[in-house]
């Protein structure tokens, strides 16, 4: 089971220079602030999430998709869960090609302490959910948060989807690992995310 990568700071300096982030400063020292709340991405609920969620497809307008792309992959590329965070809702926003696709799912499965909302969001924008999420919790090399993620997306996506032996395996060991309830922030997630869209 795959533990928490390590840090790479070279990635975490990259994703605070990409267009989720303005310039400003703090106790008059310069520093890079998010242009939108990722507090409030985490339960993607609450009076503020519409707002929030607005300020992003604003600045979202600005740059040309490959631009745009350029930064989201950014914030994947980082281990820090608030990039993680910004990166889920503006997959969500925008939609995802290919190529941003197969990065987010390489995100899931080098783990985050975000995974749940990763996994959520690639349940919202991916129509070949199923089988990527059934390949990851096959593999017992994807980081535990996500296993126990997916595996309950799964449940409530496709039910009728038998399980593997490889993927029972995976995840009865993701599970006793697991002490945040990741299956059901993802799942919790997801829904708050459709129902922030739909109202949007």
């Amino acid at each position: 089971m795959r533990e928490f990568p390590p840090i790479n700071r070279q990635a975490e300096d990259a994703a605070l220079q990409t267009l989720f982030f303005r310039d400003s400063e703090f106790e008059g020292r310069s520093c890079r602030l998010s242009i939108s709340n990722y507090l409030a991405f985490l339960s993607m609920r609450g009076s503020e999430i519409q707002d929030e969620v607005n300020k992003l497809r604003n600045a979202l307008t600005q740059p040309d998709p490959a631009h745009l792309e350029r930064d989201i992959v950014s914030l994947l590329h980082a281990r820090n869960w608030r990039f993680h965070n910004i990166a889920c809702v503006a997959i969500a926003c925008t939609g995802a090609s290919e190529s941003l696709l197969a990065e987010l799912w390489s995100c899931i499965a080098a783990g985050s302490w975000t995974s749940p909302q990763l996994a959520a969001t690639a349940a919202y924008v991916d129509p070949e959910f199923r089988q990527k999420a059934t390949r990851l919790i096959e593999d017992h090399r994807t980081y535990y948060k996500s296993i126990v993620s997916l595996g309950a997306l799964l449940s409530e996506l496709a039910p009728e989807l038998p399980s593997s032996e490889a993927a029972r395996a995976c995840l009865d060991l993701a599970a006793t690992i697991d002490r945040d309830e990741s299956g059901s922030i993802a799942t919790s997630w997801r829904k708050n995310l459709a129902e922030a869209f739909s109202a949007a």
